[in-house]
């Protein structure tokens, strides 16, 4: 088969990037096989995604393509990616530098497994110099040569940056394993990389990201419940880094890439809906022990939560919507007089406080820990209270 059949041709006469992102039978097991729970490298796609967000330039952020994540200029037509291996650690320390080029593990045959950079040169020398660029991404710093001969932590540097003999013990280190010529290697866009995303609890970072987005004007919408988009983007990155079927074009490759418009979907479609209350109390007993705040409330207010969202679901409930409608009145100058400097356990604790001084008949006999859930409800406008006002009724008193 030609050639000109078999694959499209760009003007240089590479293929086409859209043409050659397609599976190979040797992809196949590594792509399936990745997939089974790193949970970091699906943070961190996350995290790529929100960051580009608020970029005027068109991105598309493929997992489980090629390498763990490929960052691409286009879902449509890609002309340029960059591949990114993205490793964590979990002890404390640094990588050292000489074992991301070093070759791994002997095999069976007697040859050794590729380094970290070899493996991902391998696809600089596949996809074409001119439009590929490689990250290695950890949660740990890399101790890297300095100019003096020390050791410097590199946070985000560039291989291009070392001496030239530096350059040169990581070109042949990588040309060995990848048999082929020291001087075709080329680290220019080579880079080494720590990210900020922290192992535990990645889903408020990327939430932070995405409200910094909402609170300065750089999406579309405004997002009222950041967290809960969080975890529904690293959602829909984890549905599609599973699906690890054979893909013999771009197209059925796509299944796997999520593109900036269909981010954007994703998260107008949050913005559009409210958070389930299970959700949004989860969140703000989470953000409560983060503050500190006194461990018996917390616990007690958890175990409240299955009969507040209950009760909450209830539209006929009376004692539900008087104590909900009560905590929002007493909410409103609670957070004009106190709001920005004050903490969300000292926002529940006055406004619970405010609203059983100025309504008390409508707490009677409910425990002080559901009356602090249905408050945090409140605080974070999860109760849309117009539902539970019953509208006047137009007929005669004798017939109701």
């Amino acid at each position: 088969m030609s050639k000109r059949s078999s694959a499209k041709r760009a003007d240089d006469g590479q293929d086409e990037l859209d043409v050659m992102f397609r599976d190979h039978p040797a992809d196949e097991k590594s792509g399936a096989d990745a997939t089974l729970g790193f949970t970091f490298q699906q943070w961190w796609a996350a995290l790529v995604i929100a960051e580009r967000l608020g970029e005027a330039e068109d991105f598309a952020v493929g997992v489980e393509v090629k390498e763990d994540v490929a960052i691409l200029d286009s879902a449509q037509s890609p002309t340029k990616v960059e591949f990114c291996q993205v490793k964590k650690r979990e002890q404390e320390g640094l990588w050292v530098f000489k074992d991301l080029h070093k070759k791994g593990r002997k095999r069976q045959d007697g040859t050794h497994d590729h380094s970290i950079l070899a493996k991902l040169y391998a696809r600089r020398r596949e996809f074409g110099a001119d439009r590929t660029s490689l990250r290695f991404v950890s949660n740990l710093g890399v101790k890297m040569p300095d100019e003096d001969g020390g050791v410097t932590n590199a946070i985000n540097a560039e291989l291009s940056s070392l001496t030239g003999e530096q350059q040169k013990v990581v070109k042949q280190a990588i040309a060995e394993q990848l048999g082929c010529p020291g001087d075709e290697v080329d680290l220019g866009g080579v880079l080494v990389h720590r990210t900020n995303l922290p192992l535990g609890e990645p889903e408020m970072f990327v939430s932070g990201k995405l409200e910094q987005l909402s609170c300065t004007g750089r999406l579309p919408f405004q997002l009222s419940h950041t967290s809960v988009a969080a975890r529904v983007l690293a959602s829909e990155i984890q549905s599609r880094a599973s699906s690890t079927a054979y893909a013999r074009s771009f197209d059925e490759l796509k299944r796997r890439i999520l593109s900036k418009t269909q981010a954007l979907n994703i998260l107008a479609n949050v913005a559009q809906s409210k958070a389930p209350l299970s959700e949004v109390l989860e969140e703000a007993t989470a953000e409560l022990d983060r503050e500190g705040h006194p461990f018996l409330e917390r616990k007690e207010i958890k175990a409240q939560r299955v009969r507040v969202c209950a009760d909450a679901s209830d539209r006929t409930n009376m004692i539900f919507t008087k104590v909900a409608d009560a905590l929002q009145q007493a909410r409103i100058p609670i957070e004009a007089a106190i709001g920005a400097k004050a903490s969300l356990g000292e926002l529940m604790n006055e406004v619970v406080d405010e609203a059983r001084a100025t309504s008390p008949d409508e707490f009677v006999g409910l425990p002080l820990a559901y009356i602090r859930a249905v408050a945090l409800l409140v605080l974070h406008d999860a109760i849309d209270l117009h539902v539970f006002t019953a509208p006047p009724s137009t007929e005669p008193k004798e017939e109701q």
